[in-house]
């Protein structure tokens, strides 16, 4: 009889030898273990993301059980589907009060149909509550869902990023990928402790559903070791993707401080084929926060040729990558959506212009600039002031054009990217455009007779 290893055999290296254990070990110990190994190098408190299923629900007793200083709060989300996801929130809610816990619930504003929806807002709520503790989500993603998740993305086309799956390197902590569904139900079963089946688990409707009642039980029938053998090749990609992270950091990547924005020196790109543009790439927009499916991934392929500082692309639902200068260096940066350095609005007496406005700063100096430069600029005392962002068709009086010229023309004379344009602040002085920060100055609206004395301010960017 074939086995997985015959028809898989790049899964299987040479030299790890497979043996079963002379003894099973007792559930306890091994979920136990499971959490310990989990949590080892984990730092930071833990927000368990709970559903009220057997998987979740093992979880959240477990770690009360063996891990119970490291629980920072249980997070429910009632999806609004209908009366099986209030009653799991219910039974979660009540549990995890009864445990003495902080549990957080949430229900979905709109029903989502399709499972990417209900994906999207349940990890839009899981990622609030952990930076409302400081914490990392925990989930209960099983040893059958990393399974299910490989053989998914290979039907999609996947390439070794992507069949990492549940196992990459990730925040989220999954103290479950080593444990099969059925060791943990028969674990709660054995404990007499609560838990309630998701009829959508019997479902033919989604994917998932047809991946693990259909699907994978013919492939495992037809080949013996099938399911292992998609593990090990799951677990194969994960080490591959660590190399990469571990590459990308000791070239000398920089991520913003919200995690929106990444930055890789040309040069390294520079050093490598185009096979290794299509395995940087998607590392980098990763660290932003973007996911680079494979048409995307061609587009930054070619992109990487570009030789124009400020040239950029558009990439998955508004993400952008241009080229350009950080520190001295030309980089290719990668900024997802959220990244946008808003200018905000404000309007008020010269003398109140406030510390930040949007991701801006503006720092009052003591003293004017001692060399000229269009990142500071004096307004002058007791008259009105606006900033706002930049508008198609705006307009400035300078020395260069004191009949007054489009700002447009000094962003492209400035190289400032095309995407930065519309959240650019600039400053009005008695209804009059007087200041682009860092682009170009008025003349004559600080220094027109009867004006009072200047207050002066530099304005800055936080690239984020």
């Amino acid at each position: 009889m074939r086995s997985a290893r015959d028809d898989f055999p790049d899964a299987f290296p040479d030299d790890v030898a497979f043996e079963a254990p002379a003894e099973r070990i007792s559930a306890d110990d091994l979920l136990r273990a499971s959490i310990e190994v989990a949590l080892d190098g984990v730092a930071e408190p833990l927000v368990l993301a709970v559903s009220g299923g057997s998987d979740s629900m093992a979880l959240l007793f477990a770690m009360v059980r063996w891990a119970p200083a490291r629980i920072a709060a249980v997070a429910t989300f009632d999806h609004g589907t209908g009366s099986y996801a209030t009653d799991a929130a219910s039974l979660v809610a009540a549990e995890g009060r009864r445990l003495g816990l902080t549990v957080i619930r949430e229900r979905a504003r709109r029903i989502g149909s399709s499972e990417a929806a209900w994906r999207e807002a349940r990890w839009s709520f899981l990622h609030r509550v952990a930076r409302g503790f400081h914490a990392r989500v925990a989930t209960a993603h099983t040893r059958d869902d990393q399974a299910e998740t490989i053989v998914m993305r290979l039907l999609r086309g996947s390439g070794a990023r992507g069949l990492a799956a549940l196992a990459a390197p990730s925040p989220v902590v999954r103290p479950w990928l080593g444990v099969s569904r059925d060791e943990l139900a028969r674990w709660l079963e054995g404990e007499r402790l609560p838990f309630l089946e998701d009829p959508m688990n019997a479902s033919r409707y989604f994917l998932r559903a047809r991946v693990r009642h259909e699907l994978l039980p013919a492939l495992e029938s037809a080949s013996p070791g099938f399911r292992d053998a998609m593990l090990e090749l799951g677990e194969r990609a994960a080490r591959w993707r660590r190399e990469v992270e571990r590459y990308l950091d000791s070239c000398g990547v920089q991520v913003g401080e919200s995690g929106h924005r990444a930055s890789l020196p040309v040069a390294v790109f520079e050093r490598t084929t185009e096979d290794g543009w299509g395995v940087l790439w998607p590392a980098l927009c990763a660290r932003a926060g973007v996911t680079l499916d494979a048409h995307g991934t061609r587009a930054a392929v070619r992109f990487t040729s570009s030789q124009r500082r400020g040239a950029y692309i558009t990439i998955a639902g508004g993400a952008t990558i241009m080229r350009t200068r950080e520190g001295g260096v030309d980089v290719f940066a990668v900024r997802s959506p959220a990244a946008v350095a808003t200018a905000g609005e404000w309007a008020g007496d010269a003398a109140a212009v406030p510390r930040r406005i949007g991701r801006w700063r503006f720092r009052r100096l003591t003293t004017p600039p001692s060399a000229p430069d269009v990142w500071c600029f004096g307004l002058p005392a007791g008259m009105p002031v606006v900033v706002r962002p930049w508008r198609d068709g705006d307009r400035i009086r300078s020395a260069g054009a004191p009949a007054g010229r489009r700002v447009t023309r000094y962003f492209t004379e400035f190289r400032v990217p095309v995407p930065d344009r519309s959240q650019w602040p600039v400053v009005l002085v008695d209804d009059e455009l007087a200041w682009v920060p860092g682009v170009c100055r008025g003349l004559a609206v600080p220094s027109r007779s009867g004006r009072s004395e200047l207050i002066w301010y530099r304005c800055e960017r936080e690239f984020d």
